[in-house]
């Protein structure tokens, strides 16, 4: 299912920022960017409603490994869980399968976060999108509706659990006599 006008409810979302309004308002791009830049700049989503897509896998993260190929090169949004299915991270990509195997292994782009939170992954869901100006709307909206405690960016709601879990890990590592054992695939 693809975002509409009609979708964002046009009349309720354009009211959040009728002041900056361009003569071009009703065209859906510049739409999509004036709500991201509204969620960015208040830190909020209160006000704003947005049909998300229905997911289109939900698996283990070692299925997907395996059988997520045909995701590769598509963009989309991804949520992963940890073994009891409680949502740990949300984000956003324009490769799904390079990206949420680097997550799952820690190897996504030098990040700290990314290699201490690998082992926390278990399961993936994901709808894709390509339009990256519907990616990047999702990315913060999501994030503040689901609240999910292993983002840092776009979170406008809690970063203790982020911030405690990533310093617990760091100190694990640095206390080992071997450095953390990682996946190598």
């Amino acid at each position: 299912m693809n975002i509409t006008i009609s979708d964002i409810n046009l009349n309720e979302q354009v009211s959040l920022f009728e002041d900056s309004l361009r003569p071009n308002w009703n065209d859906k791009y510049y739409l999509y960017e004036a709500l991201f830049n509204h969620i960015v700049e208040y830190k909020s989503i209160k006000g704003i409603d947005i049909e998300i897509p229905l997911m289109e896998i939900k698996c283990s993260c070692s299925y997907f490994s395996t059988y997520g190929k045909r995701f590769k090169g598509k963009g989309g949004i991804y949520f992963l869980f940890d073994k009891n299915g409680k949502l740990l991270n949300i984000g956003n990509t324009s490769d799904l399968y390079d990206r949420i195997l680097k997550k799952w292994i820690g190897k996504n782009g030098g990040s700290k976060a990314d290699y201490y939170f690998s082992d926390y992954y278990h399961s993936v869901a994901l709808f894709c999108e390509n339009d990256d100006m519907k990616r990047r709307l999702y990315e913060p909206y999501l994030i503040n509706k689901l609240k999910p405690p292993l983002n840092k960016e776009f979170n406008y709601y809690d970063t203790s659990t982020y911030i405690e879990t990533l310093k617990k890990e760091e100190e694990a590592a640095r206390s080992s006599f071997f450095s953390r054992y990682k996946r190598n695939y």
